[in-house]
């Protein structure tokens, strides 16, 4: 029992002692530190959100395509849920603002996409009204910044993991049109 607990210690110094910032491994990077791992599944899950809000904006367009009359109950869920969809990838850009270890290559790009989600957000909360006539402009340009938003992550999640080793391999990000 002893000897399995120091094992554990050992093995945890070694990963630890490996994961420190500024260690030198000649040619190889160092391992990512724990930080550098979370920013980096945080930016990936904010990439999955977007795709979300592509998808939403999506069945926004269709579902106002569908009832040219005028709004319907489902075009305004799909409004809500567009707004949560923007409200909750702010949220998690805030986390790992908050997360990101201190001069990491990302911060300035999350910065960056900060502001985008702002424009995203009041497009969504003040410019949608149901109508497909009156928000097509603005849905059109929701899913170009919501694109430019995607690469600006993948970029950022890059740019996380660039000083160190990151061996971790995301599943695929959920794409467009799922």
């Amino acid at each position: 029992m002893k000897s399995a607990s120091i094992a554990g210690f050992v093995l945890f110094g070694m990963a630890s002692a490996a994961s420190l910032p500024g260690d030198s491994y000649g040619d190889k990077k160092r391992a990512c530190c724990p930080a550098e791992i979370a920013l980096a599944t945080g930016i990936h899950l904010n990439i999955n959100g977007q795709y979300s809000e592509y998808n939403t904006t999506q069945k926004i367009e269709d579902a106002e395509k569908a009832h040219p009359s005028g709004p319907s109950t489902e075009i305004y869920e799909l409004i809500g849920q567009l707004q949560a969809n923007v409200q909750g990838g702010q949220n998690l850009r805030l986390f790992n603002q908050q997360i990101a270890p201190a001069g990491n290559p990302a911060i300035p790009g999350l910065a960056q996409y900060a502001a985008a989600e702002e424009t995203e957000k009041s497009q969504a909360d003040a410019v949608l009204n149901g109508n497909y006539a009156h928000d097509k402009p603005t849905l059109e340009m929701l899913k170009q910044e919501i694109l430019k938003g995607i690469t600006l992550n993948q970029n950022n999640l890059k740019a996380a993991v660039s000083e160190c080793d990151f061996t971790l391999v995301f599943p695929p990000a959920n794409e467009m049109g799922s």
